[in-house]
């Protein structure tokens, strides 16, 4: 079974996290609330919420989507041309962290929440890699991004993001 195949087999954070006893029908319509209001994904509504801790989902995600878990991901060192594949802004945005291209071109990236299978299929399309996914802590994956990103992978995000605040686009 491919990666894809086996994050399209599996449900949706909600109902991941449901069928373990984590997340309850209500608690599952608040979070989808704040995720509409906010204008987020339901897997950082969950975070931001609280109302599951980042170490369980990571947890149940890698058990369910048959992933390894990667722990100790902000002290990973990369090589700078492995980080290039994956854009400074793009990988904060999506929380997701390449580590290791091996010697069959295949890139291995932490994600904080898989479990949508465009993520995946876009990042291989992106690098032109077979991405393989683990899964991480978000906060760590975060972290990872901001200490090991060198200035110059992250330069063209922050430029980005000074012409925005300077053409009065949101």
């Amino acid at each position: 079974m491919t990666t894809t195949e086996n994050i399209e087999n599996s449900s949706n954070i909600f109902d991941i996290l449901r069928s373990r006893g984590i997340l309850s029908p209500s608690m599952q319509k608040i979070v989808a609330g704040f995720a509409a209001k906010w204008g987020i994904s339901n897997f950082k509504a969950l975070t931001e919420t609280h109302m599951a801790n980042e170490s369980q989902i990571a947890e149940i995600l890698a058990d369910k989507l048959g992933f390894p878990r990667l722990t100790r991901v902000k002290i990973m060192s990369v090589p700078k041309e492995i980080l290039a594949l994956i854009p400074f802004s793009l990988a904060l945005d999506m929380a997701v962290f390449p580590f290791e291209l091996t010697e069959a071109q295949r890139l291995h990236v932490v994600f904080a929440d898989p479990s949508d299978p465009n993520t995946i299929r876009n990042l291989e399309i992106l690098t032109g890699k077979t991405v393989e996914p683990f899964i991480g802590e978000h906060s760590e994956i975060i972290a990872a991004i901001q200490r090991h990103y060198p200035l110059d992978l992250q330069l063209p995000s922050l430029l980005e993001g000074v012409s925005m605040l300077k053409s009065g686009s949101p």
